[in-house]
């Protein structure tokens, strides 16, 4: 009995060790000027280990719910991805997924706030996470924000 007691609290402990290697980085924020309509673009970086193939990206747009869009982009040197919008504001549901395939190193991502007429501040969760070319997550630390606005 006690034996198979250790065995399974070893393979509890590698199921926990494991999943938390394999869960997506989350970044939130907020972007804009309580003030202003202005856009705004809140800019971060991020340092994949060596075996990243791409990085996966996206953005969600969460309450309150306002007329700004938020939309999320990566760079690394000269390499871009497209622009991603949360095109519904408030939902529980992100931007398309994007990757850039631009290999191991330090990536750039920026969300941005279009320019309204309605004043105020956006917030939003960007999901980021270095990929192997299998798509497999890998360990990584959290971004860095270079620029707030």
């Amino acid at each position: 009995m006690k034996i198979s007691k250790k065995i399974m609290t070893v393979s509890l402990l590698i199921s926990a060790g494991y999943a938390g290697l394999v869960s997506a980085h989350v970044q939130s924020g907020a972007v804009g000027i309580a003030t202003s309509g202005v856009a705004r673009t809140d800019v971060y970086t991020l340092a994949c280990p060596t075996g990243t193939a791409k990085l996966y990206i996206r953005v969600k747009d969460l309450a309150p719910v306002k007329a700004p869009l938020v939309s999320i982009q990566a760079t690394k040197g000269t390499s871009s991805s497209a622009l991603s919008t949360d095109a519904v504001d408030g939902d529980a549901n992100y931007s398309p997924a994007l990757t850039l395939s631009a290999g191991s190193g330090v990536y750039t991502f920026k969300v941005n706030k279009s320019a309204s007429s309605v004043v105020g501040i956006e917030t939003y969760t960007a999901e980021i996470h270095c990929q192997d070319s299998a798509g497999n997550h890998l360990a990584q630390p959290d971004p860095t924000m270079t620029q707030n606005q």
